[in-house]
């Protein structure tokens, strides 16, 4: 193979390769379209006094439209990240709504994530 098709090969694998770690390391937006967003339920860890972290649901403590507003805002990485689960005591708030009639969950706390279907978590 003469050095101008090994070069030529070389700067297209280069080119691929930029080009996918850049498709990949770029945050795309999760639910982008607000009408196409619904929210189911929204949860908050609490501790009671004997210390114990329960879900309590705030649903209806929480105005849709501002909350729509905020989650069509959010960004995620690409790459999935394998989590096997997550603690009531790593999470503040769980957020799951219908995007396009497909479940979607929002685990805000220690880390910012969303899935469609666990373990496999994206980044906020």
């Amino acid at each position: 193979m003469n050095k101008r098709k090994l070069l030529t090969i070389l700067l297209c694998a280069a080119l691929l390769c930029s080009g996918a770690a850049a498709y990949f390391y770029t945050p795309y937006p999760v639910a982008p379209q607000p009408e196409l967003l619904h929210i189911s339920m929204i949860r908050r860890t609490e501790q009671d006094a004997e210390n114990t972290l329960t879900y309590e649901n705030i649903t209806d403590r929480i105005d849709p439209d501002t909350l729509i507003r905020q989650l069509t805002s959010c960004k995620a990485t690409r790459l999935p990240v394998y989590q096997s689960s997550y603690t009531l005591g790593d999470m503040l708030y769980e957020i799951d709504v219908l995007y396009d009639e497909q479940p979607l969950h929002f685990v805000l706390g220690k880390d910012y994530l969303v899935y469609e279907s666990a373990p496999w978590y994206h980044r906020l």
